[in-house]
């Protein structure tokens, strides 16, 4: 019974190491690439109708700035808690007629929505803006800026809010150079402990957004 009863045992210890290997296989995966995989952007197209920023961080604005140059058709919304950034451009002679200040979203999921509930409210007078510019008034085009490490939350939640097919949204992030960052440095996010901090907040809102949204 003894030898009957360990045979049994050895089997079933190697049936379930055997099971998790593929687990064991996946986390390994994620753990490797997860800096890589929190990363999304598309390439800068050749219009822009809205552009958005997340707020944080002046990489984000300053780089926005440059995007809003380069496509003086668009406007720019910005989200600024305290109105700071806001102004620095009116300091440095920015037209603020081209800016729109959000400063009631409290988190990354309420940007999302106050951009959406903002464009509901400007969608009309936008619409008539790019008929006029380009005769062809197509979809809405709306380019988002942030941090590269904050953009894959971003895109889930995008996704989740904004469903209407006549907006196209472009996921836009700072270029790493920026921040001092490489490519390196996103691929072997635990080397840094600055890449290190931001990949294992952003793992944690993920998770947040996914169970409690």
């Amino acid at each position: 019974m003894n030898v009957r009863f360990g045979k049994k045992r050895s089997r079933f210890r190697f049936f379930f190491l055997l099971s998790i290997i593929p687990f064991a296989g996946l986390g390994l995966f994620l753990f490797l690439n997860i800096g890589t995989l929190l990363t999304v952007e598309d390439p800068v197209p050749a219009r822009l109708d809205v552009i958005f920023t997340f707020a944080g961080e002046n990489q984000r604005v300053f780089y926005s700035r440059k995007l809003s140059e380069r496509f003086p058709g668009a406007h720019w919304v910005l989200s600024d808690y305290f109105h700071m950034f806001s102004h620095i451009l009116e300091r440095d002679g920015f037209p603020m007629a081209r800016v729109s200040i959000l400063d009631t979203s409290t988190n990354t999921l309420s940007e999302v929505n106050g951009l959406k509930d903002w464009v509901r409210t400007h969608r009309d007078s936008l619409c008539a803006a790019k008929k006029t510019a380009m005769n062809n008034p197509g979809p809405l085009r709306i380019g988002l800026v942030s941090n590269p490490l904050h953009m894959r939350r971003i895109k889930f939640m995008a996704q989740s809010v904004f469903s209407d097919t006549s907006i196209r949204i472009f996921y836009l992030p700072v270029p790493l150079e920026e921040y001092s960052w490489t490519s390196a440095d996103i691929r072997y996010w635990w080397q840094s402990k600055t890449v290190r901090n931001w990949v294992s907040s952003e793992i944690e809102k993920l998770f947040a957004f996914w169970f409690f949204s």
